[in-house]
This record gives C-alpha cells, structure tokens and sequence, in this order.
C-alpha cells in the first residue's frame, strides 16, 4: 500500500485511490520509451558441469542433477574415503579385537560424523566429540566409584565374562539407585546442551556421549566391582574415527574456511543475478491491461530468487564463525574476509527493498484483511474524479461506500443474529468474524480517500518513466553482480598460484592477473558513472508528470505514484553503492603488493580473544530470542531493557511483587530466585523430563531378575534410542517416532541385502575382502545421497546407521565371543527393529506427561516474544541518534533467524494429536509473513534515518507522527496487546487504536514536506518547487514516509491476524453496525473520525 496522510476531517484533495483500477474503458499506455540496451547474458560466467544428463528427472530426483557437480562430488568422495578406511579398519580382525567390542563404531561414526566442512571445522567438531566422550567416561567413573562404596557385595576375584553371565547375582539395591542417579543427571545435562545449542558441533557430541553413559552405568550393575576401563570400548573407536576425519580434511580434496566461505559469498550472488534480470524484465512489462498475470508471475519469480539469496546468508554466518581463527597458507588472510559478511547482509536487504515496488504497484495484491464485503478494484466513480473528498459532506461515490457497508452491516448482522438462535452444536462449528470494526474503517478510508480512477493510467506512465531511468543502472548492477559472483567463485583457484609456478609463468600470469584487474576496474568505473548519472540526471525522469502540473490551475497527479517510484530509486542506489564497495574490497585484495604471493596466515591473540567475546555476545543476543519459551512468570533480566547502550534513564521491567533489595540477604535471595526460575525454562524442564525417562526405562537393569535378560538382549538399543527420540515438543517427538521406525526397516533391509551378499555360505561367515569391496562400491553412492538428498536429516542417518549396525555387528560376531552378541544377519535386523520400535513408543508415550510442550503453544509464543522484540526494535530505530545502529542490526538479523525456525519447525505441528481440532496454519503463517516484512520495512527505515540530514530526520518525525506521543501511545499499546494476547491466549479487545493508519493520516501534506499549518519548518521549504523534488534528501525523506506507512499498516494487518487466532472481546453492540459512533454515509449521521487524536 503506497505512503499517503490525509487530513480525515478537512476536505480533501483530489480523489487517491491504493486500489488499482481494471475499467474496460481505460486505455493501456503501452511502454514505447524503453531505451534499455540488449542484455548481457554473454558476460556471465556459467560453471561446466561434469556430465550433461539428457533424460527427464522425476521431481523425487531432482536434487540428483542440481547437485551433480564435481565440487560436491569431491566431497562425496571424500567421506566415502575417509568411511572406506575406517571400514578397512574394522575389517582387520587383529585390529578390531584390539579396539573393542564396540568397534562397529567405526562404521556408525563415520555416517554421524564424516568430513564435510573444512579442516578447523572438522576439527572442532572431532575434538568435542573426544572431549565430551571423556568427560561422560570420567562422569561414568565417579558414578561407578561410589557405587561401589554402597556395595556389600565386593568380590574383584571374578572374571568380567562371569560377572556379565551371573544372571543378576551381583545386582543391589544400593549400587543401582547411586547408577539411577548418575544416569538420569548426566542425561539431563547432556539433552539440555543439545537442546540449547541446536544442530551444530555440539550435536554428535550429546550423542556419542549419551551412548557411552548409558553403555556404562547399565553394564555396572551387573558387576561386583567399579569396571572403570569399560568405556574405553566407546573412547578408542571414536577417537579413531576423529583421527581419520582430521586427516582426511587435510589430505583429501583440502578446502580452507577461507574458500569455503568465498563459495558461499558466491551463494548470495548467484540469485541476485537472476533478481538483475527478472527486475529488467518487470520494468518492461506493463503491470496493467492483459499482462497482469505475467506481470505476478515475474513478481512471485523474483520473491523466489531473493529468499534464495536471503537464505544463503545462515550458511554465511557459520562459515565466518570460525575465520579469524584459522592458520592458512594463501594469498589473503582471512581477515580480509570478514567484511564481506556484513555487505553481503546489506546486499541482501536491498535486493528485498528492490522487490517492494512490484508489490505496491501489483494489481492482484491482497488488500486489508477479513473484509465482510469485498470491493472491487477500479469501481467507476459517479463524478469527475478531481472533485475534492470531505469527510463531512457526501462523497462522489455515496451509493458505491453505501453498498460496501451494507452488505458489511447485512453480513455480521446475520452473523450474530444466526449465533444468538444456534443450537449449541451449531454454535461451535464456525467462528464468528473478527476485524469487523476495523474493516468498516478500512472500507471508509477506500471509498473517501484511496478510490482513483485513473490509477492504472497513472501507475503505467510513471512505470515506463521509471524504466526508462533504471535500466541503465540496473544493467551495470546485473554486471557488477555477475562480475561478484565470478570473482568470488574463482578465489580458490587463484589462491593455488605459488612462487614457483609465477617464475616458471610469469609473463602469462602477469597477463592474466592485469586482464582480471582491468575488467574489475573497468566495470567499477561503468558502475560509479551510471550511478552518478543516475542520481544527477536520470532519476530525474520519474518528476516530470509533477514537474509539469506546478501551476496552480493545473491538477497535480497522487503523490503515491511518485513516492512509489522513489522506494525502487532508493533501494536501487543503496544497492548500486554497496556493489560499488564490493567492488573496491576486491580490488584492494587483488593489487596490495602483499596479496600477490602466498603466506602464512595465523591469527593474533588479541583478534582470537576479541572474537572470543563478540562470539559470547552473539549468545547472549541469540539467548534472548532463543527457543526458550517460560512457564509460570519467570523473572527476566533487567538488561534486556536497556535500548543498546543508551543512557540513564531507560524504561526497566519490574519484579511485580517485590520492591528493589535493599540489604544483601534480599539481593542474595534475589539472585537465588532467578536462577531457580531459571530452571522452570522449556529446555529444563525438557531435559528433566528426557532424564526421568531414560532412568525408567534402565529399571529392567537393576532388578535382579530381568537384568540379565536386558543385557542379553540389547536393552541398551531401546534405551538410547528412546533417549534421542525425546523431543522438547510432542510433535517432534512423534515425526521422530513414526521415522525411525521407518528408516530402521528400511536400513535393516538393506544392511542385509549387503551382508547375504558377502557372506552368502551356509555358516553365513563374511570375507573381509568382500566386506571391504561391497565398502568401496557403495560408499560414494552412500555418501552422495547422505549429504544432497533433501528432507529432515535424521531420516537419512537412521536408515544409514542401521544399516552399518546389521553388518558391523554380524561380522564382529566371526572374530569376537560377545557376552550380548545378537547374533548375525536377521537375528540382529530384527532385534534391532523391535528394540528401536519399543524405544521410540516408550518416547511417544512419554511426550504426553506432563509437563508436556506442544509446538502449537510454541509457535504461538515465539511469535509473541518476536512482535514484542520488533516494539523494541521500532523504539530503538525512532531513538537512532541514542542507540547503537550495530547493535539494532544485529536484532533485526537474529529476529529474522528465529522467524526462519519458526517457519521450518511448524512443519512437524501435524504430527501432534489433538482433540481440539485442526492447527490454523494459515493464520500463523499470516503471522509470520507480517512480522517478517515489518522486521525489513524496519532495516529499510534504519537505514534511511542513517542517510537523512538532521533537518529532514525532523521533518520525517513530524509528517509520520512517529514524534507525536499521542500516535506513538497507540502504536505502542497495538504492540504490546499483540503480544500479550498471543502470549496469554487471551482475545483482544473488539475496539482497539487500529487501523492506525487512520491516526497516521491525520494531516494532509501531499508533495509537500512541511504541512502548512505548522508552526516549525525546520529551515526545510514550505512550498514545493523543482528544486525540491530533484533533492535526493527529498528522495529519501519520501521513501522514509512511504516505509513509515508500510509498518503502520502491517501493524493494522497483525492486529487483524491476531484477532483471527485469539479471537474478540469486550462487545459494544452497535459499533460498526449503525448505532451510535458507527460509519454511515448519511450527511446528518455522526462522520468517522479519530477517536482518540484531537486536532486543536
């Protein structure tokens, strides 16, 4: 919806109109003007792929060719390798008896863990995984050590093999209960690490760690001593495993973080590539008359190639994490890199910026939610459209608003009258509408002020202008980004140049280096003098229709259409300058004398400590919007209200039910009282829940009767599985549940297939040739699919796991007298799948005790906690001379991250049972489109406050009347009853302050950027002249008023789509179906107006 304010109580100016008008009659101006050169597609760099596969993929398939090239291919082979040696490993028998009776984890480690990322990446992980293995060995150890104290029944003269054959003679009540503890303590410590560290390092080492707490504690009953040793079993493969993957990611197909993270800088180019073309293609095509399809088309294509770009940025992020830690020997230090991420951020945004005019200017938009009776665009107006609109007096298209409201005033009056004479069945099996207030608002504000119908004629004139002043620049944009993408793409492959190689091909090497420099330069120039052009002479296109009409006599176009326009210049030119500093960063690499030869790169002390602390920051700031959702009314940090760093005096929360301490014992207690509330967190309590039942499902080890039949059978399975099934919500838990089994049988189906076919005899006794040969052809198959195929992970690694399991565990029973062997081939495919099947079923059931979480609850809560963040977010772009834009930039990025989980973890809230009904996915999908776009509209509003002079930022306050703390009380109380409704589940208040945008036009200013009756003009000028509307400060304090009225209406939206899933209360009967205070369009009935704002 384009940015306007009107004066809703004084006449108005000539007719404006958001809606795009359709009228038969109305001419399509067809774009002759373009003067746009033929596009370059010549000049981007297309990478050759190994294979040209001919035949038609199934859409099931097509991850197989769109990842069918030979840098993913390396690192297919590359695992494959490093799993195929592991595996020769495992298939020596000296070498397996020596490592254990475990040593089958050398296969399962390495699908769970293989070398993907490069070499201190793989390392980190390696060592956690070492470490945390040790720890929970040392943890086992501490726990079997006091066991034993409780033990009556000491006898260290029996043999391992007899204890673990003795049927439960050693087993004591005492011993178990200390091992009951020590379990169900380590286990919730080590769920809540996973838990609140997400997918990353750290996520294998919970695992590995579980296994190797559980194999311990549960194996310590049965014996009459503390075994301390038994974990070594779980240790040495595993660091077997981490030695192999460290030295594969050096050896095999070596990538530094500093290649791995250009590859994915390239990731956010290539899509703005293909956004450059599409932009070219909408500004040639008329968004009107028979190309309206085609016109949405390009607009849904675009969306589609900008969260591309958006989405390569999460990968980005990991890839940086780790750069200023890296010892590298290349041509650029790693910290040359680390400002890219944050142009590549920025890049980002203002590709989405680019995008909103083609949603402003879209004649199938949708408009203002939950409509009783929907308008239709372009209705024909009774009278000559340049008739001034007064609120109090009959508007030219009287029968067509009366009609609207109408059928508003019919519709919901049905409605409650239906509801009132409904049977209780009948009652509960539809909702009554919400928003009926503010759409009757709505239709008022389209029938007086926004109706227009010359718009579409407007729209395709100012849209030829506009693509007649930007295609220049954009093709030079789509040059530079082309330009980017190759640069960084190729870093690698230059970065191999030596010393030796240079003297031995110097002349061509200087050749090709000055080439690559010249092109670089040469479209670094072509950008600067298009984007000078631009801002001095071609944006000046767009003013002419304005420029034109400033006589007095003649009539004056919206200035929407205008402010349109200047949103996609802006955004243009943010995107051109950042481009332009890409640019000049790759120059500067390419010609310091210093980057011309390879070196030693390693990273300083004081870099790694300040890395260090901004990693622990980023925690925090991520801490306070992570997944953590409280139960009861936890007492949260007072830092979190401080406005990034601005000074005493801030608003601070408040502990509702104590005054401040005023001694140490009340500020001792205080701090106790936190962190035991600390405890009442989703995760804790999640963990807490995880340890109970990992410790229930270990009772069949401690009872004297059934311990041996749970260690013949391999409880152990049921145990860890039903462990890591446990989810925090129930519907992850059951996704897990109906999966695993899934993939179990499907794993043990295939495991079996391979080990038939290296052990097809009688005695059914595998070839370690054979086993090693079936390794090496499948593997790389294996691996290829492991890491491409799309869909939630853990699907895949259950069925490969499985699968190494059924052969690891059928050939180390050949060379290995197991005291718990299960056998071989189908003895251990279907022990595994029932053990699995009761695991994960005890998990399933289990999700349903209390305290249980749901995702629906989650989402809903997430999204309170985030609208609550964008409140603070607003405050602190509005305070932006006080607070710390950084600061307001990394909120904005860590919101949209947990908007992106959000959206991604909704996807399991079918798997939950409820009796209830069925989740409203659209409606929170509404939700978290709305909060997304207004977390942007936010960025695009920084980053004009951070552009405009200190006299336009003024000026800007005034007109948007984000300094008026009347308007700024109602926006701020529209935020806050948002999130607390969702919070709470309570409805809202049939009456609230929206629509604001009814309070945000308060004033009419048109074009011009003082409004006449102020007293204050900020030495800006009060009369609109050329002069003016060439101002590029005038540009961007349009575009600011424009963003401004965007947020304001999305809040509108979010007020609506809240109502949707909480529902209304507090009903006046009469508002808004012709009682008192109600809209009518009668001239003696009482005018809509502000109902809070006064104007004196």
């Amino acid at each position: 919806m384009p940015e306007s304010e009107k004066q809703l109580r004084a006449p108005r100016p000539p007719a404006i109109h958001t809606h795009f008008s359709k009228s038969e009659n109305q001419n399509v101006i067809d774009n002759t003007t373009s003067t746009s050169s033929t596009s370059r597609k010549d000049e981007i760099p297309r990478k050759p792929q190994m294979i040209q596969l001919k035949w038609q993929w199934p859409s099931s398939l097509a991850w197989v060719p769109a990842n069918w090239s030979w840098m993913k291919i390396r690192l297919a082979l590359r695992c494959a390798i490093a799993a195929w040696i592991s595996s020769v490993l495992f298939v020596i028998p000296a070498v397996q008896v020596w490592i254990g009776q475990a040593s089958f984890l050398l296969l399962i480690a390495a699908f769970l863990s293989p070398p993907i990322d490069p070499f201190l990446a793989v390392l980190e992980r390696e060592v956690l995984i070492s470490l945390f293995v040790a720890a929970t060995w040392a943890f086992a150890c501490l726990g079997m050590f006091l066991a034993n104290l409780a033990r009556t029944n000491l006898d260290t003269s029996v043999s391992i093999q007899t204890a673990l054959f003795s049927n439960g003679q050693y087993v004591e009540a005492a011993p178990s209960a200390i091992l009951a503890i020590f379990i169900f303590i380590g286990t919730a410590i080590l769920l809540y690490i996973r838990v609140h560290q997400g997918p990353g390092p750290y996520l294998f080492a919970t695992l590995f760690s579980c296994i190797c707490l559980i194999t311990n504690l549960t194996t310590a009953v049965l014996v009459p001593y503390p075994y301390y040793v038994l974990g070594r079993a779980i240790f040495i493969p595993l660091v077997f495993h981490s030695i192999i993957s460290i030295l594969a990611s050096i050896i095999l197909f070596p990538e530094s973080l500093s290649n791995n993270f250009t590859k994915r800088v390239a990731a956010v180019f290539t899509p703005l590539q293909k956004a450059t073309a599409i932009h070219l293609t909408l500004l040639r095509t008329t968004p009107g008359g028979d190309c309206v399809e085609e016109f949405k088309g390009h607009i849904d294509s675009l969306a589609g190639v900008v969260a591309q770009s958006e989405a390569a940025l999460g990968p980005l992020a990991q890839a940086a994490r780790l750069l200023p830690s890296e010892v590298v020997y290349s041509r650029y230090s790693p910290r040359d890199w680390r400002p890219l991420q944050d142009l590549a951020r920025r890049v980002a945004v203002r590709a989405n910026g680019m995008s909103i005019y083609f949603t402003l200017i879209d004649p199938t938009r949708e408009r203002f939610p939950i409509t009783p009776a929907t308008t239709r665009p372009g209705t024909p107006a009774g009278t000559s459209p340049s008739t001034p609109v007064e609120r109090h007096s009959e508007p030219p298209h009287h029968h067509h608003l009366s009609n609207l409201l109408h059928r508003a005033h019919l519709h919901n009056s049905n409605r409650f009258h239906h509801r009132a004479s409904s049977s209780y069945g009948n009652r509960h099996t539809s909702h009554a509408p919400v928003g009926v207030f503010e759409s009757q608002r709505y239709l008022d504000l389209e029938a007086h002020v926004w109706h227009d119908p010359r718009t579409e004629s407007h729209t395709t004139q100012t849209h030829n202008l506009l693509q007649e002043s930007c295609t220049p620049l954009l093709e030079q944009c789509q040059s530079a980004t082309a330009c980017l993408q190759s640069w960084f793409a190729g870093a690698a492959a230059r970065d191999g140049t030596t010393a030796a190689q240079i003297e031995r091909r110097e002349n061509a090497k200087q050749l090709e280096w000055e080439k690559r420099v010249s092109e670089i330069r040469s479209v670094r120039e072509k950008l600067e003098e298009e984007l000078i052009r631009f801002r001095t002479v071609a944006r000046m296109n767009v003013v002419k229709p304005y420029t034109d009409a400033l006589d007095p006599y003649n009539q004056l176009p919206s200035h929407r259409y205008l402010f349109n326009c200047y949103v996609y210049q802006y955004h243009l030119m943010r995107f051109a300058d950042i481009l332009g500093e890409l640019l000049d960063h790759v120059i500067r690499l390419e010609t310091r004398p210093e980057r011309r030869h390879r070196r030693v790169w390693t990273p300083k002390f004081h870099n790694l400590a300040s890395h260090v602390d901004r990693d622990r920051r980023r925690d925090v700031e991520l801490d306070e919007l992570s997944d953590e959702t409280r139960v009861g009314n936890g007492v949260v940090g007072d830092e979190e209200d401080n406005m990034y760093g601005m000074g005493l005096p801030y608003p601070k929360r408040r502990d509702p039910d104590a005054l401040p301490p005023s001694n140490v014992a009340e500020l001792m207690g205080r701090w106790s009282y936190k962190r035991i509330v600390g405890l009442t967190t989703g995760n804790a309590l999640y963990a807490v829940k995880a340890g109970v039942l990992t410790t229930l499902m270990c009772i069949p080890f401690f009872i004297p009767g059934s311990a041996q039949f749970a260690y013949n059978n391999r409880f152990l399975w049921g145990i860890v599985m039903a462990q890591l099934t446990s989810a925090r919500f129930r519907g992850d838990t059951t996704f897990g549940f109906l999966t695993r089994i899934f993939s179990t049988f499907l794993g043990g189906g295939v495991g079996l297939c391979m080990w038939y076919i290296c052990a097809p005899t009688k005695g059914h006794q595998a070839s370690p040739y054979a086993l090693g040969a079936i390794f090496a052809v499948c593997f790389p198959f294996f691996f290829y699919i492991r890491l491409y195929i799309p869909g939630p992970p853990m699907r895949i690694l259950i069925f490969f796991v499985t699968t190494v399991l059924v052969i690891g565990y059928s050939y180390q029973d050949q060379f290995q007298a197991l005291p718990s062997s299960p056998g071989v081939g189908w003895s251990v495919a279907w022990r595994r799948f029932l053990l699995v099947a009761c695991g994960v079923f005890a998990a399933f059931i289990f999700s349903f005790f209390p305290p249980a979480f749901t995702l629906r609850r989650y989402q809903r809560t997430a999204l309170a906690t985030t609208c609550a963040e964008l409140g603070v977010i607003y405050c602190a772009v509005l305070s932006l001379p006080y607070s710390k834009t950084h600061a307001i930039v990394a909120r904005l990025i860590a919101i949209r991250s947990k908007l992106g989980r959000l959206k991604t973890g909704k996807v399991n809230v079918k798997y939950e049972i409820s009796l209830r009904g069925k989740w409203p996915e659209e409606r929170y999908h509404t939700l978290f489109d709305l909060q997304m776009q207004i977390s942007y509209s936010l960025s695009h509003l920084l980053s004009v406050i951070e552009h405009l002079e200190p006299a336009w930022t003024r000026a800007l306050l005034s007109r948007t009347r984000f300094s008026d703390p009347n308007f700024q009380g109602d926006v701020l109380a529209v935020i806050s009853m948002i999130s607390t409704s969702l919070r709470t589940g309570s409805p809202l208040p049939q009456i609230t302050p929206c629509p604001l945008v009814d309070r945000f036009m308060l004033k009419y200013h048109g074009l011009n950027v003082i409004h006449k009756e102020a007293e204050e003009d900020y030495g800006l000028p009060r009369t609109l002249t050329r002069e003016t509307l060439e101002n590029e400060q005038y540009l961007m304090f349009c575009v600011g008023v424009s963003t401004a009225f965007g947020i304001v209406s999305r809040l509108d939206r979010l007020m609506v789509a809240a109502k949707e899933i909480v529902g209304e209360q507090y009903h006046i009967q009469g508002i808004g179906f012709g009682g008192f205070g109600s809209v009518t369009t009668r001239r003696e009935g009482v005018p809509l107006g502000s109902r809070t704002s006064t104007r004196m």
